[in-house]
């Protein structure tokens, strides 16, 4: 098993940076920023909060939100929607 890969290490197979922070922002013209509202992930004007940076835990191979490190993406309805969320990481990459 190949060892973990600390901070800012890319994870080539995710193509994601390891425990470094980042934004989602649409491609509308709005340039708006996906944010956790309570749970729910929703897009809205960027504010600079933490509410709108997420990082890639590298563990988990989960990403998590930077206001809230104990929740990790989720599909609402065990995917049966297309709503997103975050929810408590329960779990590792399988």
């Amino acid at each position: 098993m190949p060892a973990e890969l600390k901070k800012g290490e890319m994870n080539e197979l995710f193509g994601l940076k390891v425990d470094e922070p980042f934004h989602i922002m649409t491609q509308l013209s709005s340039e708006r920023y996906v944010d956790l509202v309570g749970r729910n992930m929703v897009i809205k004007t960027r504010n600079g909060l933490p509410s709108q940076e997420w990082f890639f835990d590298g563990k988990t191979k989960t990403i998590k939100s930077m206001r809230t490190k104990s929740y990790s993406w989720n599909i609402k309805n065990s995917g049966r929607t297309n709503n997103m969320e975050v929810y408590n990481t329960n779990s590792r990459w399988f």
